[in-house]
């Protein structure tokens, strides 16, 4: 009985192992300022959060706005959109093949975690116009608002597994700068636009890096190079 448990333990050994050997090679090739930059936001989010309902959070937030971020966040929102899935699917197509395979487990586990957390566990859960209501918010012309499915952010957790994904990607690259900036500005679109609490951006976020290293670890085991 003793050897029959110590076989099944060996392989489910060797396979975690592994995993932790894939992901902590995957995190060795995101540079340090990235990584702070992230952490930052984070802790950020986590304090902010923890101290204050969501409701008082939001409003003073949405009480901080011009007309520039009125009209670079209503454009710059849609970095999150699932769509942005597809077109590096094609992109990659051309450049990385199993690249465009990452994007497109990516984007259908990004479907599938959003539908999920979205449509069954947190179904129902009312977003800041439904809340708080339409007039006591800062609203732009020309965003449709959504009023229900509140938690987490689908666009946040589509816009950090794609940007998380081109991190790991170009590997100690400077460009995980911009990747890391584009991620965040998607995110906090979301709350400039009255769509999401900060709550769901912050645990949105959390979700996409998770899909990226699921997404890049499952085509890029051990990675060593990529391209």
């Amino acid at each position: 009985m003793d050897n029959v448990i110590k076989t099944t333990q060996k392989p489910l050994q060797l396979w975690l192992e592994k995993i932790f050997r894939t992901i902590n090679s995957h995190i060795k090739v995101i540079r340090l300022e990235v990584f702070v930059t992230y952490l930052l936001f984070f802790i950020l989010s986590l304090v902010l959060v923890s101290i204050y309902n969501k409701s008082d959070l939001h409003l003073t937030l949405n009480k901080y706005h011009t007309g520039f971020f009125d009209w670079f966040f209503k454009y710059s929102t849609h970095l999150g959109d699932g769509a942005m899935f597809g077109v590096l699917v094609v992109i990659f197509f051309f450049i990385n093949k199993r690249m465009s395979l990452v994007f497109g487990i990516g984007g259908l586990l990004t479907l599938l975690f959003t539908h999920f957390f979205k449509k069954i566990i947190f179904k129902g859960i009312p977003r800041p116009a439904e809340f708080l209501g339409v007039e006591n918010l800062h609203i732009i012309d020309g965003v449709k608002m959504a009023f229900w499915n509140s938690f987490p952010s689908g666009h946040t957790m589509t816009a950090f597994a794609i940007f998380a994904i081109l991190c790991i990607y170009f590997r100690r690259c400077v460009s995980q700068y911009l990747w890391i900036t584009l991620a965040m500005i998607a995110g906090m679109s979301r709350v400039y636009l009255s769509q999401h609490f900060l709550l769901d951006i912050f645990v949105g976020s959390i979700l996409g890096i998770v899909i990226a290293f699921i997404s890049m670890s499952l085509f890029f085991p051990e990675r060593k190079r990529v391209h």
